[in-house]
């Protein structure tokens, strides 16, 4: 495990702890030496036998991300997002080579966070780390109350739903994204203002990850309260819309 830190400060002052899990030592090297921020630290592990004593050590506690290459050595990258699942809800970012429709959908399918394409660039890394731990830690708002939908109430704090005893945990994209609907109050919300509020970035032409993200969401209310996903209205050829909610709990 090696620990570097960047160059210059980053903007919220406090140090951001980085998990990179990555066995290309090349890249671990490229990924370290450009960080833009001086503040933030990266631990990097070359293997997941390096990377357990971690994982089941609770030492996940102390960081803000995890950054995973999907092909790893000694195991696969979707078999580490289920460990690191079944004990933290860090935010993921996921390394890969693949930019097939089939992968990416997946990939989201698994509540990752977001995932960055290989050869990748250092900037855009960083950039889409800072959005994910931006998410993490700045505080909520007071106006960001538990809001419900058709009889599921959706604590965007601890980012859940809940309806009588049972619950669902949301992604931090899949929070942003419910978010921005209900905050809408039942306006038409455009595509791509959803993308920017859920993923921070522009649609790219001939992608379907808000569809996915929309399923999810869907199916997580359904699943709580059946019927409950219908608030979640498509309005076709513009965006999304959530109707029926009540005012906070």
């Amino acid at each position: 495990m090696k620990t570097v830190v960047g160059a210059t400060k980053n903007w919220w002052c406090e140090p951001v702890n980085i998990i990179l899990v990555e066995d290309d030592a090349d890249l671990i090297e490229t990924i370290q030496l450009g960080w833009p921020d001086g503040g933030d630290r990266i631990e990097a592990y070359t293997s997941y036998a390096s990377f357990k004593p971690v994982l089941f050590s609770g030492g996940l506690a102390a960081a803000d991300c995890v950054i995973l290459d999907m092909k790893l050595p000694d195991a696969s990258g979707t078999q580490i997002i289920t460990e690191i699942q079944r004990v933290s809800d860090i935010p993921i970012l996921v390394l890969s080579g693949s930019g097939e429709t089939e992968f990416r959908a997946d990939m989201i399918n698994r509540g990752i966070d977001d995932y960055v394409l290989k050869p990748l660039s250092v900037k855009e890394l960083h950039a889409r780390v800072a959005r994910l731990v931006r998410r993490k830690i700045i505080p909520v708002h007071a106006g960001e109350t538990p809001a419900q939908i058709n009889g599921v109430t959706f604590d965007r704090a601890r980012r859940i739903l809940r309806c009588g005893a049972g619950q669902s945990e949301l992604t931090h994209a899949e929070a942003q994204l419910l978010g921005a609907l209900v905050d809408a109050g039942g306006r038409v919300v455009p595509r791509d203002e959803l993308y920017l509020r859920s993923f921070g970035r522009a649609h790219r032409e001939g992608e379907k990850v808000l569809e996915t993200y929309v399923s999810r969401l869907r199916s997580k209310l359904d699943q709580l309260q059946p019927g409950s996903d219908e608030a979640i209205q498509t309005a076709r050829g513009s965006g999304y819309r959530i109707i029926a909610q009540s005012s906070s709990v």
